[in-house]
């Protein structure tokens, strides 16, 4: 009787996964782009929420707790994820990971086939562990994903972020945000350009005049370069990155090396078809063993079986290839590394992470408060330290910024802060009525607080630059910035010996929003947003406390500009600098 696979038809286990995964991807988009302003937080009330699959990260729950010296209620779907490793191995990485079934997209574009399962496996047979090791460089790099692992965990003890280079949810989510959809926005309006004639004929005002605006990142050229190396090297070998680099897979690989739920193999002819298929390369064709810790359940070895042979069933004591006697090294399965390898490689984060705290010194003072005039964050973002552990960098908050005006940080935020969330007023302002950045961040680095709370979170202090201002530097009449403030803390001065009144900045109105930065006519704004008195809080009011510090945020209309007369003649004015 012939297999379904030799019928040409798709064994019903195998086309389930395939549903599955599909089906996780086509959710993962749909929640990440459904996450549009002025209404991200429609789904906050229902289930799932749009930063659902951030939550499942299993490496962001462990570690940004760890880090953050917090309980992050928040990242709970993670930690089930992790508990569910244990029963039934890596089907997170095989059935549910967005970045995992990305990689297999891009394979099945670039037609990427396994290699050869005798590359993996050298000719010799099962040996005692004394023979040369003689496999090739992808089967010893297996091994670099647990170094990885152990050199976040330990600067994560020492309370620094480094796991956001290797959490695979936050790091898809910032290549479809930051990346993907900046230029498929482009495509959009490149479409509605050229289709603009056949709109006309067709009497389709609304495709006629829709535009959308464009969306521009800065690091645009690393994300390119980052994951155009990963995508090469998915080409050269399948799911190299979930194999050799993925620290998240190094965690459920230490979880699941003895699952309740395993595959097995019986009856089978040593065909060597589940060898060339596994994505992971996790099978050995001699035995037709795989190593429970780097197989990811996805039954693509099922799939091409002729012979039926294998399942995934509960484990028994029964079974000879559950429990095998001979070690995984003999059967040239998958090994963890050396205590000695992790405990070097906890030794390397507790290092890196030192040297990250002798260089906080140029971010932050010693009270922890930001210094850096670039480095204006999210309002509703906690103090910096907790912010530096707690923020996934997975550009959730940027995607959804309706102005454009949240951009990943470079260097301006410090060695420990690349690519958190930064607020650039020349790119755009922060919309008073909007509070979208702290709705979709998983794990609350930014605060989802709602919108007449969200309007003291006090970001910075706008500051006028008078060398570049055209009323106080060429005495011309110049009353934009005034115009613009949602808050009336910009006011209109006159001055002795300048021909036009000249922009000040009342403190206590200012919320550092950056309209009148965004919107300053110089090229070189003269007027700028800095970090000063940024209202930086965790569990207290922002209400309460800006009140009781004089402050007043009721936005205000202006029809026409204002010279305010009430503000001190003598001295320097507010918000006025060399």
């Amino acid at each position: 009787m012939r297999t379904a696979r030799e019928r040409g038809s798709r064994p019903v286990p195998g086309l389930i996964s395939h549903v599955v995964r599909a089906i996780s991807l086509l959710v993962f988009w749909f929640l990440l782009f459904a996450a549009v302003w002025p209404e991200p937080w429609r789904f906050a009330g229902s289930w799932p929420p749009v930063d659902f699959f951030l939550r499942m990260d299993p490496l962001a729950a462990v570690l940004a707790p760890l880090a953050a010296r917090d309980w992050g209620a928040a990242l709970w779907p993670g930690l089930v994820i992790l508990g569910l490793s244990v029963a039934a191995g890596r089907f997170f990485c095989g059935w549910l990971c967005p970045f995992g079934t990305t990689l297999t997209l891009v394979r099945r574009l670039v037609r990427a086939k396994n290699p050869a399962p005798e590359k993996a496996y050298p000719a010799h047979t099962a040996c005692s562990g004394t023979c040369p090791d003689d496999r090739p460089l992808d089967y010893k790099a297996r091994n670099i994903k647990f170094f990885v692992l152990a050199l976040m965990f330990g600067a994560a003890v020492a309370g620094v972020n480094d796991f956001y280079w290797g959490a695979p949810i936050p790091l898809i989510t910032r290549f479809y945000a930051l990346l993907f959809h900046p230029l498929l926005l482009l495509l959009s309006q490149l479409g509605l350009t050229l289709g603009r004639p056949l709109f006309t004929a067709l009497d389709a005002p609304a495709l006629l005049y829709l535009d959308l605006p464009a969306r521009r990142f800065d690091g645009l050229y690393f994300l390119l370069a980052f994951f155009g190396l990963l995508f090469w090297l998915e080409g050269r070998y399948p799911r190299f990155w979930c194999r050799c680099l993925c620290p998240a897979g190094a965690l459920l690989a230490l979880v699941s090396r003895r699952p309740l739920f395993r595959r097995r193999a019986r009856e089978c002819r040593l065909c060597a078809r589940c060898a060339r298929h596994c994505p992971t390369g996790a099978i050995d064709p001699r035995t037709a063993l795989a190593g429970q810790g780097e197989c990811l359940t996805c039954l693509a070895c099922s799939d091409v079986c002729p012979e039926g042979a294998i399942s995934f069933t509960p484990w028994g004591k029964d079974d000879e290839h559950a429990a095998p006697s001979a070690t995984a090294d003999a059967l040239h399965l998958p090994a963890l590394p050396s205590r000695r390898a992790f405990l070097g490689g906890a030794g390397l984060g507790l290092l890196l992470a030192g040297v990250q705290y002798s260089g906080a010194h140029s971010l932050l003072n010693a009270d922890a408060r930001v210094v850096s005039p670039a480095c204006i964050r999210p309002p509703g973002a906690v103090p910096e330290p907790a912010f530096l552990a707690l923020c996934l960098r997975c550009g959730e908050c940027m995607k959804v910024c309706p102005s454009n005006a949240l951009q990943p940080a470079w260097l301006a935020a410090g060695q420990g802060g690349m690519f958190s969330p930064v607020l650039m007023p020349r790119h755009g302002p922060c919309v008073p009525e909007c509070n979208a950045c702290g709705q979709v961040c998983p794990t609350h680095a930014i605060q989802a607080l709602s919108p007449e709370e969200k309007r003291w979170a006090r970001v910075g202090t706008a500051v006028v630059l008078r060398r570049s201002c055209l009323a106080w530097s060429q005495g011309r009449a110049c009353v934009v910035c005034q115009e613009v403030c949602p808050y009336g803390a910009v006011k209109l001065r006159g001055m002795e010996g300048l021909a036009a009144p000249a922009p000040v900045v009342d403190g206590s109105r200012c919320y550092g929003c950056g309209y009148c930065e965004r919107h300053c006519p110089v090229a070189v704004p003269a007027i700028v947003v800095e970090p000063l008195n940024a209202l930086r809080l965790k569990g207290a009011s922002y209400q309460k406390t800006a009140r009781e510090a004089g402050m007043d945020y009721t936005p205000v209309q202006r029809n026409e500009p204002t010279v305010d007369a009430d503000l001190p003649v003598d001295g320097p004015p507010p918000g006025f600098t060399e």
